[in-house]
């Protein structure tokens, strides 16, 4: 839940970023570079000289474990390119890019599956993660506040979520967006060096910073999401009258501009979807291998102070034209089981579409906000840093509670 001043890193570590996963089931992959020469490769079996890298590899899983080192250590437009990289997996925006790493890469095979790691030190990493969750237009306001978060987070769940793989995070959502430097600017370094080695810390110790897209107006108590999370920055707040992340400060028109490679283009603050019957239906069944005939609606929901539902009985006819109720507990499942692209969030509406005989045709849902709503609001942000705010005072409205610490500077 947070680290204690005690384990705090006193210097800069060096992370390992799970790039490519055993979970994307990829036997190879290729590899280039922007500038070969400045790249050795060594194997189990030898060392090549970077006079001797190739400008494309192509690696297979049964290639010996490899290391792909630069010969230089300088932060700067080279890097090693790894292509058809997953991104967004399990969400809606799931699609395959190419990322442009710094530092080192290891490609190793883990259980006849490729594993692909990119090592670099922590500031770099989060320069990149900056511009990589929202775009690197983004004011220095918010890209201070994004980089702290993110430092925070990192720090408090390193290790965590990948315990079995030998990485501190991997590339994805589940931990923190990580692009390499496909969007990297100048002024993600100057805004990563302006708070350099600087985290949220409550009672001395380092915060466990969530963030999410847009909260839509009020954030989510982060207990509502993560149950063993009742944290006291992690408490729900109203996010400004009116809404920090709404169109009085943000137009719809003018947020594309701000937003991360991989978002879609689409209304953030308030949402619809619609759904047919047959693919609502198909999709329970899948998600949670039942064997429903017609879903019929959602009972007993449990709101969160943002308006999210945290829990719900989704109500639905078995094979034998029997009601049933299949509880769904989190704001997570909700959101997978409604949609077969997951669901925006879940502070929604649903409403049935051509009922006939007690069975509706279709669903229709009018939402607000984007994600899990506790934390920081990224939209949000971004509306108080267009409006003047400094990183700090950001930070302060989204983690009360929680004060601005240095922990190291080198």
């Amino acid at each position: 839940m947070s680290v204690s001043s005690s384990n705090m890193p006193q210097r800069e570590p060096v992370l390992r970023i799970g790039i490519i996963l055993p979970i994307d089931k990829l036997k190879k992959v290729t590899i280039s570079f922007t500038d070969s020469a400045l790249y050795e490769i060594e194997t189990e079996k030898q060392l090549n000289p970077s006079s001797e890298t190739p400008d494309t590899l192509d690696v297979s899983v049964n290639d010996v474990d490899m290391i792909i080192r630069k010969t230089v250590d300088v932060f700067d437009e080279h890097g090693i390119t790894i292509h058809d990289v997953p991104a967004g997996r399990g969400f809606h925006w799931e699609k395959t890019i190419d990322v442009t790493a710094p530092g080192n890469v290891y490609i190793t095979n883990q259980k006849d599956y490729l594993q692909v790691t990119n090592e670099v030190p922590l500031e770099q990493y989060l320069a990149c993660v900056a511009v990589s969750e929202m775009s690197a237009r983004c004011p220095s306001a918010f890209l201070e506040a994004q980089i702290t978060a993110a430092r925070s987070w990192l720090l408090a769940n390193r290790g965590k979520n990948h315990p079995d793989l030998q990485i501190d995070v991997c590339n994805d959502d589940c931990c923190q967006r990580y692009q390499g430097m496909n969007n990297f600017s100048e002024d993600a370094r100057q805004s990563t060096e302006a708070c350099r080695g600087q985290v949220l810390t409550i009672k001395g110790d380092i915060c466990d910073a969530r963030y999410s897209k847009s909260c839509g107006g009020i954030t989510e108590a982060g207990a509502n999401v993560w149950p063993q999370k009742d944290l006291d920055y992690l408490v729900s707040i109203e996010d400004g009258e009116p809404a920090f992340c709404g169109p009085g400060f943000i137009s719809e028109a003018n947020l594309p501009e701000y937003l991360g490679s991989v978002d879609e283009h689409r209304s953030y603050f308030r949402w619809d979807f619609e759904i047919l019957q047959e693919g609502l239906t198909d999709h329970m069944n899948k998600i949670h291998s039942l064997n429903g005939k017609a879903v019929l609606g959602i009972e007993n929901e449990k709101r969160g102070p943002s308006g999210r539902i945290i829990s719900c009985d989704l109500v639905y006819l078995d094979s034998n034209n029997q009601q049933q109720s299949k509880h769904l507990e989190s704001e997570y499942t909700i959101r997978q089981t409604l949609s077969p692209s997951f669901l925006f969030s879940s502070a929604f509406k649903m409403n049935l579409q051509n009922v006939q005989k007690g069975i509706p045709g279709s669903f229709s849902f009018v939402g607000k906000g984007w994600g899990h709503g506790a934390g920081m609001c990224q939209i949000g942000a971004l509306g108080m840093a267009l409006n003047g705010s400094t990183a700090e005072s950001i930070l302060n409205h989204y983690f009360p509670k929680a004060k601005l610490t240095r922990i190291y500077s080198s």
